[in-house]
């Protein structure tokens, strides 16, 4: 594997799906769930091409889901590395769905997933990737937001770890005091 920097623009990895009947929930729209494992599968692609190995989901960062997807729709799925680290990669997802009969299409989902490159799936240790480049100013924007979510992720697991830690030794008043706060 070569750890050569890469450029942004250059991870971008797409695909277009048709939704069919068998992709529903109850409520006739494509399942939440069904979009889910789409954008997982297409994110690994981006990241084990990225690293040029063996990657594995690391966290959901985030999924938004803007509108819902019909059945009947085409499915426009694209990936790109938008940030990485020593051993990890943020993969920025977005869907559009396309009326097929009018070509019109909506943004969907917005979704952040964080993968890490392995040695091998028997050992699981982390290791290096190569050294994302900005060029665009479009692939800046990304790069700058991605650390500022990975920058309050780390915060944020910090102020869990500290309040789990303590949680044994707060009182039932102290904890409702702290859930006034909220």
């Amino acid at each position: 594997m070569s750890l050569e920097s890469k450029n942004a623009d250059e991870t971008e990895v797409r695909s277009a799906i048709f939704m069919n009947a068998t992709d529903a929930n109850h409520f006739g729209n494509v399942h939440g769930g069904q979009v889910m494992k789409l954008v997982d599968e297409i994110a690994y692609v981006c990241a084990a091409r990225y690293c040029g190995g063996v990657a594995v989901t690391a966290a959901v960062d985030r999924i938004d889901f803007h509108e819902p997807i019909h059945v009947g729709e085409l499915l426009h799925i694209t990936a790109r590395v938008v940030y990485v680290g020593r051993t990890s990669m943020e993969i920025e997802i977005t869907l559009h769905a396309e009326e097929v009969t009018t070509g019109s299409q909506r943004h969907t989902n917005t979704c952040h997933f964080t993968f890490v490159a392995l040695e091998n799936v028997q050992n699981g240790r982390p290791r290096a990737v190569p050294k994302l480049i900005c060029r665009t100013r479009d692939d800046k924007a990304r790069y700058i937001q991605a650390k500022m979510r990975r920058e309050r992720g780390l915060e944020y697991r910090k102020e869990r770890d500290t309040f789990l830690s303590q949680f044994a030794t707060l009182t039932d008043t102290e904890l409702d005091q702290l859930l006034s706060e909220t």
